[in-house]
């Protein structure tokens, strides 16, 4: 993800998310390259590069990888493109020896859930009224890196 992303990304952040993230936290996350990655998957046609279809920003700290956001455009959506970046961000934990990744989503977000459990994910906890504009909890789920 290059800064000059930023329009797009937050065109798909404002579809896919009722509280979209700010623009400023996507900067954080780019120039936070020590710890942070923030990934795209570009569209192609005729051998040029088009702009983002989807994205992921994950953390890696110490043994364990945070996936803090991950959305598709909605004319990107049913292509496997949030599942490229999620095993992307998967493989570099596995990589850094994190030894389990763990996110945050929606317990209403049923296409998000299904994505992380056919990835290993499975529910760990419950984070209580977490969502401020609805009320809606999270779910924390959490998967093991270790194992094959």
């Amino acid at each position: 993800m290059r800064e000059s992303d930023l329009p797009i990304i937050m065109e798909i952040e404002r579809a896919s998310f009722p509280s979209p993230w700010p623009a400023g936290a996507f900067l954080e996350e780019i120039r936070s390259a020590s710890y942070s990655s923030c990934m795209v998957a570009r569209s192609a046609s005729r051998g040029s590069v088009g702009p983002p279809l989807a994205y992921i920003c994950y953390w890696i700290l110490g043994d364990e990888l945070i996936i803090n956001n991950l959305a598709v455009h909605p004319d990107g959506r049913r292509q496997g493109l949030g599942r490229r970046l999620l095993r992307h961000a998967l493989d570099q934990g596995r990589a850094s020896r994190c030894k389990a990744a763990h996110l945050e989503v929606r317990p209403s977000n049923l296409a998000a859930i299904r994505l992380y459990q056919a990835h290993g994910f499975r529910v760990a906890g419950r984070r209580r009224g977490y969502y401020a504009e609805s009320g809606e909890d999270a779910l924390l789920m959490r998967a093991d890196l270790e194992s094959p």
